[in-house]
């Protein structure tokens, strides 16, 4: 009867877990994938956990734990990277920790004894990529959780090149403010699954509250700006992709990536799913008066968005970018010695979402987990919180409010986009 019984929560926490934008739908690895992460008592617990950042004092009301006793049981969870906490003005927030960018991360982030990652890496492999269910719903829609970062240094030179602050990696990190390295989460798990490549493992960062959350709970370690920088400086130079964080503010990671281990990049390579991490705002043109054909970029391109094809009446072959699966790394440029690529601007810069709220928002939007996103079982969104959203939905294009509005209820819906016809806030004051 207890085995049972645990299997009911472990099933009850997939199903709340799967309310996120990128969730944990059903599939044969995903219940096991959970027993080996939550002891039973910690399942239970997490089932009672909000979506969102709530508390202390809330959560022990909400529970009826007394607040230091929670307090422990949630540190101890935090520190197995199953929720998130953050320290404001004195006073400790918790949320239950998503799939992706969440536990799925943090199990394999650092060598750990507390949990068996040979049988948890090959349950993610298994979950990951012999299921299409998980990777139908994470990478089905527009908006991803991450974008590529190009290699600034092969950029063209000039003043006609525009490249904002949000999409320079070195900016980047140095706005973040804390710094944090942990072992790359993909290539861990492919090493226990046995088809690890060569690539460097401690190079995936963690920026700014992400590695504040990361220093806390030891699921990596802390480092400084100069060493951040040089970390984007080696894996730059092997040929790494610098995917991060799909935002324009206060990124809170940023990985470097190769087209074999990288769960993005092997979305793209393995299943054919175009768009899986979102594309920089450049792409690389070959010269056809000096290319030689020499298919050294070809090999180089993480992704295999370049081939080669003849140039007729016999005269040699001229590498071809194709636009729709290119990422705009910059990987090829260096790989080129004759110097016949070059990156230009593609002729529509690529939509990155301002903030966090605005990407989960689009997000649940195009996955239909909006009415997960807006009404929860611990209760409404915080007026703050739900006032970010409407705002987030009021700017959307005619064609993602009226898939907004699909997802709810007609009087709800009704109330909301009456309400957003004028402002978020004048909508709040008639709930």
């Amino acid at each position: 009867m207890g085995h049972k019984a645990a299997g009911g929560v472990y099933a009850s926490l997939r199903e709340r877990l799967d309310r996120q934008p990128i969730g944990m739908p059903d599939g044969k690895a995903a219940l096991e994938l959970l027993r080996h992460l939550y002891e039973p008592e910690d399942a239970s617990l997490a089932l009672r956990l909000p979506l969102r950042f709530q508390s202390i004092g809330k959560l022990s009301r909400a529970t009826g734990i007394p607040e230091k006793e929670l307090d422990d049981r949630l540190q101890r969870m935090a520190d197995r990277g199953l929720v998130f906490d953050v320290e404001k003005k004195g006073r400790r927030y918790y949320m239950l920790a998503p799939t992706v960018v969440g536990f799925f991360e943090f199990s394999m982030m650092r060598v750990r004894d507390d949990i068996d990652q040979k049988q948890v890496a090959r349950l993610l492999h298994e979950y990951l990529e012999e299921d299409p269910a998980y990777r139908n719903q994470a990478f089905g829609g527009e908006t991803q959780v991450g974008r590529t970062l190009v290699h600034e240094t092969t950029l063209p030179e000039g003043d006609h090149t525009e490249i904002l602050d949000y999409e320079r990696a070195t900016h980047v990190v140095r706005e973040a403010g804390q710094w944090a390295v942990g072992l790359c989460y993909c290539r861990h798990v492919k090493e226990h699954v046995g088809s690890r490549c060569e690539y460097p493992m401690d190079v995936c960062m963690s920026l700014g509250n992400g590695a504040g959350f990361v220093i806390r709970h030891g699921h990596g370690r802390r480092i400084e700006e100069p060493e951040a920088q040089d970390i984007l400086a080696r894996t730059r130079e092997k040929g790494m992709v610098h995917v991060g964080d799909n935002v324009q503010k206060r990124l809170t990671f940023l990985c470097s990536c190769c087209g074999c281990c990288c769960e993005f990049l092997r979305a793209m390579n393995t299943f054919g799913i175009e768009g899986a991490v979102v594309t920089s705002s450049w792409i690389p043109r070959p010269d056809p008066e000096t290319c030689k054909g020499c298919g050294r970029c070809a090999r180089g391109c993480p992704v295999g968005a370049i081939s080669l094809e003849g140039r007729g009446g016999g005269r040699g072959l001229l590498a071809k970018v194709d636009g729709e699966i290119c990422i705009g790394c910059g990987v090829c440029i260096p790989r080129c010695r004759k110097g016949s690529l070059s990156l230009e601007s593609r002729p529509q810069r690529m939509h990155v979402p301002e903030s966090t709220v605005k990407r989960v928002v689009l997000m649940a939007i195009e996955r239909g987990k909006l009415q997960d996103l807006l009404i929860h079982h611990e209760g409404p969104l915080p007026t703050r919180a739900l006032s970010a959203v409407l705002r987030t939905i009021a700017e959307l294009p005619p064609v993602k409010k009226r898939m907004a509005r699909q997802q709810l209820s007609s009087r709800f819906a009704d109330m909301l986009f009456a309400g957003l016809k004028s402002s978020p806030m004048s909508w709040l004051t008639r709930l």
